[in-house]
């Protein structure tokens, strides 16, 4: 006999969270993670398996379109770590003045690509997906506070979908250029 779906409550258009004492998260939610991302407006979904902001703990299934920005940040006392379930990803890191340091290639286990990283410094960072869509679990440190995450000043603003498109078609342009030495 099938094992009854989780239950899970709605906390915004892109946010789930649930109160059942064993989370399991499987191949169904993640279905409708993905379903749901062509009307989530910042091409995003999470799922939060803690069940509240704060809770010292912070772990999440998100689903992305290939077009969600995540403006370039750091954490200041925070790590983070991304195991990619589903899809590919370059997490750029950068040095303070927008410059990239650093790509780390991701993917799922089959794509011989690093399945999984952990950032404990404070630098900016952001993700190019390479992949239609890319769905990782994300632990990082709670509780959850509006100005833990300090953004990169020269990069556009996630209010700005016109110039976070632009730049981020510059990046990933930059990206390959970095990875392939030109």
């Amino acid at each position: 006999m099938a094992k009854p779906l989780m239950r899970m409550r709605r906390t915004s258009k892109e946010v789930f969270n649930t109160d059942e004492p064993i989370v399991r998260f499987t191949r169904q939610h993640v279905e409708m993670l993905k379903k749901l991302l062509p009307s989530a407006r910042r091409g995003r979904v999470r799922f939060c398996a803690h069940r509240n902001a704060k809770e010292p703990i912070h772990e999440m299934i998100i689903a992305f379109r290939r077009d969600s920005y995540i403006q370039p940040h750091m954490h200041l006392r925070k790590s983070e770590s991304f195991h990619v379930v589903e899809g590919k990803v370059d997490i750029v890191i950068f040095d303070r003045r927008g410059g990239i340091r650093n790509v780390i290639p991701l993917g799922d286990y089959s794509s011989g690509r690093s399945f999984f990283y952990r950032i404990e410094d404070a630098v900016f960072h952001t993700l190019v997906i390479r992949s239609p869509r890319l769905v990782l679990h994300e632990i990082t440190k709670g509780p959850f506070k509006v100005g833990d995450a300090v953004y990169a000043p020269w990069a556009p603003t996630d209010g700005d979908p016109v110039a976070a498109r632009d730049f981020m078609k510059d990046l990933a342009r930059k990206v390959d250029d970095f990875t392939t030495g030109d």
